[in-house]
């Protein structure tokens, strides 16, 4: 890397921290009054926004603006995300009310075998894509959060967690046949 290109990129990772550090709690704050959410999770929104903010390569003249509405836009598709899972997790309880009352032993068999073969799945993967899918489904962990606590990307936390849903989603249809 050139001298030049190395002092245009710490210029810019400057720049970025200046604007996080002017901005950053202004927007948890405006994030938890408009979405009433937590604070993690507002935090969760903000640092995602900068994530996009910083990843930006055009110019942007008005960083402020900029990341407002990045945040909202977040907050909106959380917002979204969540209302498609209550919707779903509704219609799931609805649609199983009737088959709970009915549990039989051949249903009981098919859930333990159906456990056994994502518990299969879950032990073949990789030891750390299994974890990062037991932080997410099990401890309840934001993407954002569990990137903070091991040290990688957002994104490389995502692939993860969706090949390993996949993985569990594969040896389930793989009994099927």
């Amino acid at each position: 890397m050139t001298p030049d290109v190395s002092s245009r990129n710490d210029n810019r990772e400057e720049q970025i921290h200046g604007v996080y550090i002017k901005y950053q709690e202004e927007l948890c704050s405006s994030v938890i009054k408009k979405f009433d959410v937590c604070r993690s999770e507002a935090e969760d929104v903000v640092q995602t926004a900068f994530i996009r903010y910083s990843e930006a390569t055009g110019t942007i003249e008005n960083p402020r603006a900029f990341l407002y509405k990045t945040c909202f836009n977040i907050g909106i598709d959380q917002i979204r995300r969540r209302q498609v899972r209550q919707n779903y997790s509704k219609s799931v309880v609805d649609s199983d009310a009737e088959a709970v009352e009915e549990v039989g032993p051949e249903r009981l068999i098919e859930g333990r075998q159906r456990l056994n073969i994502v518990t299969r799945a879950l032990w073949a993967m990789p030891s750390k894509r299994r974890q990062l899918l037991m932080m997410s489904r099990f401890d309840g962990l934001s993407y954002a959060e569990i990137a903070r606590r091991v040290n990688l990307s957002e994104t490389v936390v995502r692939k993860h967690i969706a090949n390993a849903l996949a993985g569990c989603q594969q040896a389930l249809q793989a009994q099927n046949k």
